[in-house]
């Protein structure tokens, strides 16, 4: 009990210390800054979640020099374990576009740097703050003077490493495989995986490199690519990343989303009947063709429909972002829950080898966990939240028992599982 105690009382004691850090480590920045002749503020600490991000307003200037005159610094310091980046507000997106290479920054050990030393621009209005990699609060000191103030590597060496180089000159960027020939590709991997290809769609982006189609999905899978084109040719000395983004919503549900640093973007979803959704993409240059292929495959015959179309698609999902085989029989097991946990004692055959699937069929799970305990061993399936799907495998040995156990939480869940026995040599990747 002691040491178990102990534990816990080292556990709730670290994020305070952490937090006493990094408001330590503020502090001396506001104090070294405004020895160095600067008129400096802090903001409150704002609390960022993982992949949040977050506008941090700057406190106008304190003797009203807000004519954009002068050099603006803004630190963000938040705990050593805290990974994130930041940008003034008015800084590009893109980071290769970026007029000045201080507007924007990554932290490293918990720490970043924002400067801006133009005349004539209006004042630092916000900073754009997106946490990457864990979540807690964040520190913001800003400092105003006639020149650059000290930087955070001579104030705080024990977070930034001292002064380190410029990093290279990264050069102009690869250029990219043309527009038609990357969505060809597309579509020979969809019917190499058995998909039935549907007729390209061919849109234009807009004035931000933004627009939305609408589509029609039949009762299925479907696999849904955009691509942009790549004007870098066109436009002599400009290096546009090409980083094409798009979603896939149903109204206001989301089905799919592709955020990834790519020039091209791909959708996965299963619907349980004819769905119109909405094809929402970013990222393109402005007033050029976008395209979007499209592969589409059946749901598998053997998932039961006693749940509806909905819960179904979610089921079909699941195995189909997996890659897992599509069941040959019916399911040996069916059962239904509700929200807690559940356990579901199993009569199983030695030898044989299993794929549990459960899925959400009524409200919206906070979280959503199938466990499949065999004999000693144990395989879970942590990843429901997101889908309302969860799945896992197991086989069976000679004298072991199985057990499985579906954890929900929220208000109002209910859940359905299926339980499939795979025979021998049928239990392989592929749809």
């Amino acid at each position: 009990m002691w040491i178990a105690g102990a534990a816990l009382a080292a556990a709730s004691s670290a994020a305070p210390d952490a937090r006493a850090d990094a408001r330590e480590v503020a502090a001396r920045v506001l104090e070294q800054w405004r020895v160095a002749g600067a008129r400096t503020s802090a903001v409150p600490p704002r609390f960022v979640f993982d992949d949040e991000t977050i506008l941090v307003p700057i406190p106008p200037d304190p003797e009203g020099d807000d004519d954009g005159d002068g050099c603006t610094q803004v630190a963000v310091i938040g705990a050593r374990g805290l990974s994130f980046r930041a940008r003034l507000s008015d800084a590009p997106m893109d980071p290769l576009l970026a007029p000045e290479p201080t507007a924007r920054a990554s932290s490293a050990a918990g720490v970043l740097e924002l400067r801006r030393c133009e005349r004539g621009r209006p004042a630092v209005r916000h900073v754009v703050v997106t946490a990457e990699a864990g979540r807690g609060a964040v520190d913001v000191v800003v400092g105003r003077s006639e020149r650059p103030l000290p930087p955070l590597a001579s104030l705080i060496p024990e977070r930034t490493g001292g002064v380190l180089p410029p990093p290279p000159e990264a050069g102009a960027l690869p250029p990219l495989v043309p527009q038609d020939k990357r969505a060809e590709a597309a579509e020979v991997r969809a019917r190499r995986d058995g998909a039935s290809v549907r007729d390209r769609v061919r849109a234009r982006a807009g004035d931000d490199g933004s627009g939305d189609e609408e589509l029609e999905l039949d009762a299925g899978c479907h696999r849904i690519e955009v691509f942009g084109r790549e004007l870098s040719r066109e436009r002599p000395g400009r290096r546009f990343r090409l980083d094409v983004d798009a979603e896939l919503r149903d109204g206001d549900q989301l089905l799919a989303r592709d955020r990834t640093e790519a020039p091209d973007a791909r959708l996965e979803t299963c619907v349980g009947a004819t769905t119109r959704v909405s094809l929402v993409y970013a990222g393109s240059p402005p007033h050029s063709d976008v395209l979007v292929t499209r592969g589409s495959w059946p749901l598998p015959a053997r998932l039961p429909p006693i749940w509806g179309p909905v819960a179904r698609s979610k089921m079909a999902r699941v195995m189909f972002l997996r890659h897992v085989a599509v069941p040959a029989d019916d399911p040996v097991y069916l059962a239904q829950g509700a929200t807690g946990a559940t356990p579901l004692p199993l009569s199983v055959e030695t030898g044989a080898c299993y794929v549990a699937v459960v899925g959400v069929t009524r409200g919206h799970a906070r979280q959503l966990q199938l466990r499949a305990r065999v004999g000693a061993r144990e395989s879970t399936d942590e990843r429901g939240a997101a889908e309302e799907a969860a799945l896992t495998a197991f086989c069976v040995r000679a004298h072991e028992s199985a057990r499985l156990e579906v954890l929900a939480r929220g208000t109002g869940v209910s859940w359905g599982l299926a339980l499939f026995r795979v025979k021998s040599g049928v239990w392989e990747a592929g749809r």
